[in-house]
């Protein structure tokens, strides 16, 4: 009966450390929520898992390579989001949710800025981008550019937001120290700039929504010029 309760547990622990590519990712996603994307280590999720590091190399050939791919997964998670909502709303909900990527895990971030967007999640994040476009009235070659303009977006806002991250000047995390170094710059050479030193520097959430809501205000204003022509030249017959 022992030796029965022993074979056992030995099939338990075989199952415990059998290794597959998601089985390390969820070891890896555990370790960067928390203690950081810098701790992600192959000897860390060796740890983590009970396993010899080296077990590891049989499924990922270095450390870029699976941070890539956990930057891909983490990228991938879909924002829960109402399909009935209209397009715009449903667009303008993604793109929140984009820039939320960017801040979970900065390191990551530029990580994957700096690989070709040919990741299954990064296609996948395009075929809901594309098809929203669609469905507000833009057609395929004007849907795929106004896409990257989305894209330019929620990148280069988010990027930015991991630079800070990582900036050791405080003055980056000081907007009021930035206004009045602009403000006290010379009038005789920079008056536009003085004049609106106390405006300048806003919250960057409501910047990144003002910069959001002007380019859905602008798909919708192609979307009708399109479709006027469309019927204006007969098109749309």
């Amino acid at each position: 009966m022992e030796r029965g309760v022993g074979v056992h547990e030995q099939a338990v622990d075989v199952a415990r450390t059998r290794l597959d590519r998601a089985r390390i990712l969820d070891a890896a996603e555990t370790i960067a929520d928390s203690e950081g994307v810098g701790r992600v280590t192959m000897r860390r999720i060796g740890a983590e898992l009970g396993v010899d590091p080296t077990a590891i190399y049989r499924h990922f050939r270095n450390k870029e390579e699976l941070l890539i791919e956990l930057a891909d997964r983490l990228f991938g998670i879909e924002p829960p989001v109402d399909p009935e909502l209209p397009p715009r709303e449903q667009l303008r909900a993604h793109m929140r949710y984009g820039l939320s990527r960017y801040r979970r895990h900065p390191d990551l971030a530029q990580l994957l800025a700096v690989q070709p967007d040919d990741t299954p999640n990064l296609q996948r994040i395009a075929e809901s981008g594309i098809s929203l476009l669609r469905q507000m009235g833009l057609p395929p070659a004007e849907a795929a550019a106004m896409f990257q303009v989305i894209e330019n977006h929620v990148v280069g806002t988010g990027l930015y937001y991991a630079l800070i991250e990582a900036a050791e000047d405080p003055r980056l995390g000081d907007p009021d120290a930035m206004r009045r170094a602009y403000a006290l710059l010379p009038e005789t050479t920079h008056p536009a700039v003085v004049e609106a030193a106390g405006h300048m520097f806003p919250d960057l959430d409501a910047s990144y929504d003002l910069g959001t809501e002007l380019i859905l205000d602008a798909v919708e204003r192609l979307a009708e010029a399109l479709e006027a022509q469309s019927r204006t030249t007969g098109g749309g017959e």
